[in-house]
């Protein structure tokens, strides 16, 4: 796990197993290092000063995650102040506070702006407990970005580089949610013979590129990756592979024949 950037995490431990560790679990896979009380302090340390001076104040971000059992929690209010006021000895003003707060709803939020006035013009998140891949994503651009923002230097770059992690993530996402799609179509009928998802390949356009290639694909013989359009995308749904006599080469696969034998059936019908 990587070490760049150490967040602390504040709650209330009633919040522990239904929100709070999943998302620990899905920082760290992110590679964000994470500080938090289970995981840091071990027995006979002393927890004051563990939370305080080895977490809060080591941390490069703190994440407040507000519910109403962290709002009636005496530690996360303490944990709050004790940043407030570190930040303010610092002569960091707020927009260079590394606080995020996240709120698990709008009731909630409410009442952090009645209670805690001052953060309320930082990053705020909403993070329900089935919280989706999107609002994930969104916390964790923040977290960098306020990151970036603390360390200095060229912040439209790290902009830009976030950007393009956003772009690479919607497309990772799409990219799995037609996977899925395809295999609910594979478990429904496998009798069909892949024309319920050669149809699918069609309609959504993932294979038109690979479909231009068709003559140098069905001549035969060993194809050299660069000859062939839309490669990654006909791979990812099987109808090419790497050549098991030697991987520099690419060749069709059975299902890659079925689906020009498909398409040829389709085309003819079309016209007559």
């Amino acid at each position: 796990m990587g070490q760049s950037i150490l967040v602390f995490i504040s709650h209330s431990s009633v919040d522990k197993d239904s929100l709070i560790q999943p998302i620990v679990d899905d920082l760290e896979e992110a590679y964000i290092n994470v500080w938090i009380d289970n995981r840091k302090i071990v027995p006979g340390d002393n927890l004051r000063k563990s939370i305080f001076r080895d977490g809060l104040d080591k941390a490069d971000v703190v994440l407040i995650f507000f519910t109403a059992k962290s709002l009636s929690s005496a530690w996360v209010d303490s944990e709050i102040k004790h940043v407030l006021r570190e930040e303010k000895r610092k002569g960091n003003n707020f927009d260079l506070s590394k606080i995020i707060s996240i709120f698990d709803s709008k009731d909630t939020y409410d009442k952090i702006v009645e209670r805690y006035p001052e953060l309320t013009d930082d990053l705020c998140h909403l993070m329900p407990e089935n919280y989706t891949k999107t609002q994930l994503a969104q916390l964790i651009s923040a977290i960098w970005s306020k990151y970036f923002l603390l360390q200095g230097g060229d912040i439209a770059s790290q902009k830009q580089m976030l950007s393009k992690d956003k772009e690479i993530f919607q497309k990772d996402k799409e990219i799995q949610e037609l996977k899925l799609q395809l295999e609910k179509m594979k478990n429904k009928s496998v009798e069909n013979n892949y024309e319920e998802e050669f149809n699918f390949l069609i309609q959504k356009d993932v294979v038109n590129d690979f479909i231009e290639s068709r003559d140098k694909i069905m001549a035969g013989g060993w194809i050299e990756p660069n000859e062939i359009k839309g490669l990654s995308m006909a791979s990812l749904f099987g109808l090419v592979h790497e050549n098991p006599k030697n991987p520099r080469f690419v060749t069709i696969t059975d299902k890659g024949k079925q689906f020009f034998k498909w398409l040829y059936i389709q085309n003819t019908s079309s016209k007559s």
